[in-house]
């Protein structure tokens, strides 16, 4: 896999970039190492996950039954940015809980807001319609 690449918006000094960046870029290797402990070690005590349907989940569970159903699961960052205290990862997955012919033609957005060097929330955007409405119909009541 190549470097992602990296870019600074100018309202995030050089520095703070860098550290956004690190915990946001530590936050996905403990995702593709299929590490709850270490994710839960990165994220602030009221954690926000929100998937590509908005279903919000607040807290720290839930990682490992994800990483016991899906242990492939990997995020491939191709390009990252930074911003007032967010960091937005753009990239693809694999093995993940979407089809595999879905999953490849897949261009994924994550946006981390980092609070005192921890992830506060985590919410993951699609591209693709067919995914949106799979889970849009996943979650509805």
């Amino acid at each position: 896999m190549s470097k992602p690449n990296v870019s600074q918006e100018d309202d995030a000094p050089e520095a703070e970039s860098a550290v956004l960046k690190s915990v946001a870029l530590k936050f996905v290797e403990a995702i593709n190492a299929g590490d709850p402990e270490r994710l839960t070690a990165l994220q602030t005590e009221d954690f926000t996950f929100i998937d590509m349907s908005g279903y919000v989940e607040r807290g720290r569970q839930g990682w490992q039954d994800y990483f016991s159903t899906y242990p492939k699961y990997k995020i491939h960052v191709e390009h990252v940015l930074t911003g007032g205290s967010g960091v937005a990862i753009i990239g693809k997955t694999t093995d993940s809980h979407i089809p595999p012919e879905v999953e490849e033609k897949e261009t994924v957005l994550w946006t981390a807001e980092i609070q005192n060097g921890l992830v506060a929330e985590w919410r993951i955007y699609s591209d693709t319609d067919e995914i949106k409405k799979k889970m849009s119909q996943k979650f509805k009541p």
